[in-house]
């Protein structure tokens, strides 16, 4: 099936790698004009450039999502160029590994705040007006795992999920009834640098793949299959609702 963000703008944050990179790839091929945004100015202009590569109307913009100065630039330049906000896809988001609660470094866990929480918040912030002014839209939300049950890898990032899916459930009872959705999905392991990097090395990520009951990790584009769903007109009636796609684990117990 194509086209079917069709004329839709979209503005993705963490575009410059992973789930984000791959998702506005995929908003692309479905037709929608997509304002990649990200911190990492190289990864994200290269983003840019496999979407122009794939036929995609996109634009880079540089943007520190903790800074509200800058989100709201983000909004506006998007309007600017595209003429309107369809989507807000919040996928920018940090972890770092850190010791048992009492040991957490508190620049640690602000860092952490700041970008997964914080930084959300004003994206939907700026974006939800935006798209009021249009008719409505679409805001998925990227939580973890992490953020249903115990992760001792990180407390602060496992905590700020939590509140990523808080938010979205509170957010959609606040703005269904004006046209904005909002959903959000708590992936598992899914293999992006972030991942990679969190996992520490080669045979961790092989652990986790053979612990895993389909024997492997997620792939960045099964992740944007769901997100394109929640996008596009197929989910009209779907709001405030969160989806699991971890491939099973948490059903199976492991």
């Amino acid at each position: 099936m194509t086209n079917r963000l069709r004329d839709k703008v979209a503005i993705i944050t963490g575009g410059s790698s992973g789930i984000g990179r791959q998702t506005a790839l995929r908003f692309a091929q479905e037709g929608a004009s997509v304002a990649i945004a990200d911190r990492n100015r190289r990864m994200g202009e290269e983003t840019l450039r496999i979407v122009e590569e794939a036929g995609g109307d996109a634009l880079f913009l540089p943007v520190d999502v903790a800074d509200p100065a800058q989100v709201g630039s983000m909004v506006e330049s998007t309007v600017e160029r595209f003429g309107r906000v369809d989507v807000l896809v919040n996928a920018a988001a940090i972890l770092i590994r850190t010791p048992p609660l009492a040991e957490v470094e508190e620049r640690d866990w602000d860092l952490m705040m700041d970008v997964n929480l914080k930084g959300l918040f004003f994206c939907c912030k700026y974006a939800i007006p935006a798209m009021l002014d249009s008719g409505g839209g679409s805001i998925v939300n990227i939580a973890s795992m992490a953020g249903l049950r115990g992760y001792g890898m990180s407390l602060p990032y496992a905590v700020t999920k939590a509140g990523v899916i808080h938010l979205t459930t509170t957010a959609a009872a606040q703005y269904t009834h004006l046209g904005v959705r909002v959903n959000v999905i708590a992936p598992g392991s899914v293999d992006t640098p972030q991942f990679r990097g969190s996992t520490a090395s080669t045979e961790a990520v092989r652990e986790r793949e053979e612990q895993h009951p389909l024997g492997r990790v997620g792939t960045p584009d099964e992740i944007a299959n769901v997100i394109v769903f929640l996008a596009s007109d197929e989910a009209s009636y779907v709001s405030g609702s969160l989806f699991v796609v971890d491939g099973g684990l948490a059903s199976v117990g492991r």
